[in-house]
């Protein structure tokens, strides 16, 4: 290959940056779990982690820009050592400009799959390939089968050449026991929102995005479940606006939702649980004369059982009419709780107070994960207390939480990943959705 001599001032310190030692940098290090991500390849499909290291092989991630020569450099010599080890391969092209990475992966007959990510505007944080206002490539990492970091350097030269080569030689022809995962996507205090207002007050989200968003992630993971910790009717709602909300729970189809203060208070509520009472939780709360949901439920994931139950803090209905609370009746979070877990996995959707969620926590230590809502609180990342993380979505269906959790072969949670997916405007509506839409505001 020809080598331009010229070079312009941004390679040059790119360039010299890749010089330092690695040894200096923070970031991903052999043993780390891999972060989870979503790029798109040069055709537009989506690529996730899970879809890279679906086969029982390890797998070499690398990014590089189009002025990057040790890039291409590295590139030919993994189209040897990929064949001799058995392993596979995956570039991810940093290039802001999509035509320009197309006309180089063409020029140069690059043989592995290439995904974009536009000035690494996704995957800089989570593999660490800033250096200050600069990315560093090449950047690579080896990715075993279950999702561990093998092997990461920046730079290539014969050095790192010899020991990329040692590695791939170490790890072929070893047996993976690939981990089990489950993938819990969970929402709360949709507050009755089918789709947003465009306006500073809701700019995105909705049922019809999240929906498409749902439809976009199926067959990522062969083990999913939906859940949503209550709230999900608007306070003060009329039988108009409750009825294309549940018609949108149901196509979501969720595995489990929380009954919150708002969704008990509308005087339809039982008659819509009557219809779907096992989708509908109510560990701890009653009506007096009958209940509006089931005390938990079991299910099978990914060989995982998993066990769900809810809780409605009293002092949620504080501000409700004594006419109303006073035909409720409660069990405290120690009776939903008793006879232990009886499950490889507990997962309680709380609706309560962010200290709240953090008392039982730390009280109740066979609880693994708590959804949270109410407070309509966004937490970016999960919160530990106790045995237990605790997640939260935020309000308004504007955001979709998704937590990936990893088993062993005997059901002991091994890792999990955390990601918040912002419902944006980008995302196509929901076909079904907006035909409810339409419906709904014809009768009007």
């Amino acid at each position: 290959m020809q080598k331009n001599s010229k070079k312009s001032l941004p390679e040059i310190i790119v360039a010299g940056l890749l010089l330092l030692p690695v040894c200096v940098f923070a970031g991903l290090s052999p043993g780390d779990r891999a972060p989870d991500f979503e790029l798109t390849d040069m055709t537009g499909r989506s690529v996730s982690l899970a879809d890279i290291t679906k086969d029982n092989k390890p797998v070499v991630l690398s990014f590089f820009g189009t002025w990057c020569e040790s890039c291409l450099k590295e590139m030919g010599d993994l189209a040897v050592m990929v064949k001799q080890y058995d392993a596979a391969v995956y570039m991810v092209g940093v290039d802001g400009d999509k035509d320009l990475l197309s006309k180089f992966v063409a020029k140069h007959n690059i043989p592995f799959p290439v995904l974009w990510d536009p000035k690494a505007k996704i995957m800089s944080r989570k593999y660490d390939l800033m250096r200050g206002a600069y990315l560093v490539v090449p950047k690579t990492y080896i990715i075993s089968p279950d999702g561990n970091i093998e092997y990461a350097a920046e730079s290539y030269d014969e050095a790192r050449k010899a020991a990329l080569t040692a590695k791939l030689a170490a790890l072929s022809g070893k047996k993976w026991e690939k981990p089990s995962e489950v993938a819990v996507y969970f929402t709360g205090s949709a507050n009755g929102y089918l789709e947003s207002c465009n306006c500073f007050k809701h700019p995105y989200g909705g049922f019809i995005k999240l929906l498409s968003f749902l439809k976009q992630q199926a067959g990522k993971y062969s083990s999913r479940i939906l859940l949503d910790s209550g709230d999900f009717l608007p306070y003060g709602v009329t039988p108009a606006q409750a009825g294309p909300v549940f018609k949108a729970m149901a196509l979501a189809d969720y595995d489990a939702v929380a009954v919150g203060d708002q969704d008990l208070a509308y005087k339809g509520f039982i008659a819509e649980v009557k219809r779907n009472k096992e989708t509908f939780l109510a560990s701890n709360i009653s009506f007096k004369d009958g209940s509006p949901g089931a005390a938990d439920k079991t299910l099978m994931a990914g060989g995982i059982k998993v066990r769900i139950v809810s809780f409605a803090d009293p002092e949620t209905f504080s501000l409700y009419p004594e006419e109303f609370t006073s035909r409720l009746a409660f069990k405290n979070i120690k009776e939903v709780l008793k006879g232990g877990k009886n499950a490889d996995y507990l997962i309680l959707l709380s609706h309560a107070g962010v200290d709240e969620n953090r008392r039982i926590a730390a009280e109740f230590g066979q609880i693994d994960l708590i959804i949270a809502g109410h407070s309509q609180g966004l937490l970016n990342k999960p919160v530990k207390a106790g045995n237990a993380i605790i997640v939260q979505s935020g309000g308004n269906i504007q955001n979709l939480g998704r937590l990936v959790l990893r088993f062993d072969s005997k059901g002991k949670l091994l890792g999990y990943s955390h990601d918040i997916f912002p419902l944006t405007n980008d995302i196509p509506d929901f076909p079904q959705i907006a035909a409810i839409l339409k419906d709904a505001k014809n009768i009007k």
